[in-house]
């Protein structure tokens, strides 16, 4: 039987624990009472809003990437290797080092500030290489830029909702979905004022030559 309030309570509970997923795992399951501030958690405010502001993203965006990576689990590995609260592969940690002028240190992969870091500047950079466009860097951070580039339209842009559903891979057509709606939510919560969706989802370009 459900009880928003007792589950409200234990989503409280946990994010004082620092439990941010099983927070979220309980506010989600409510009925009629409801707290985005626990559905949306949002840790690390200042290293993720710093971070993405220094390369040119949204907070908003990162936030709502890394709640569908992580959970905000900053121990979390994937079974590919992926790490931390971005989930970064360990070849794009060593990437972004590189391209930062910087020595590769395996603990980005799991140090809070340097995942955070390095994950918002590879978001960035990926961005820049896909016509400025975040749903195309969405799709290319789970599904990696050539592919996200290979699904563009050839002769004619499309809608963004067009180019989501077009996909082939199921998991980063439900993910570039979430993430979009994360960052609306973590809009309104970092105080962007009244989010759309359609608004973050501008018109995909015809592909064009790396």
């Amino acid at each position: 039987k459900k009880d928003d309030g007792l589950l409200l309570a234990a989503a409280k509970r946990a994010t004082d624990m620092g439990w941010y997923d099983r927070a979220i795992y309980a506010a989600e399951r409510t009925t009629n009472k409801h707290n985005y501030a626990y559905r949306y958690a949002t840790p690390h405010q200042s290293l993720v809003v710093s971070h993405s502001r220094n390369v040119g993203i949204d907070p908003s965006w990162a936030y709502g990437l890394m709640r569908q990576e992580s959970r905000f689990v900053s121990a979390a590995r994937s079974h590919v290797g992926a790490g931390g609260l971005m989930q970064i592969m360990p070849n794009t940690a060593k990437l972004v080092a590189q391209k930062m002028g910087e020595t590769y240190n395996p603990a980005a992969l799991t140090n809070t500030n340097m995942n955070i870091r390095y994950g918002t500047y590879y978001l960035s950079m990926i961005q820049n290489q896909l016509s400025g466009n975040p749903v195309l860097a969405t799709a290319g951070y789970n599904a990696r830029p050539n592919r996200a580039r290979r699904w563009q339209p050839e002769f004619q842009s499309i809608a963004s909702d067009q180019y989501t559903e077009s996909i082939p891979l199921h998991e980063t057509r439900d993910y570039v979905k979430k993430v979009m709606a994360n960052a609306a939510h973590y809009g309104v919560l970092l105080g962007q004022g009244p989010q759309a969706i359609e608004s973050r989802m501008p018109t995909i370009p015809t592909r064009s030559t790396p």
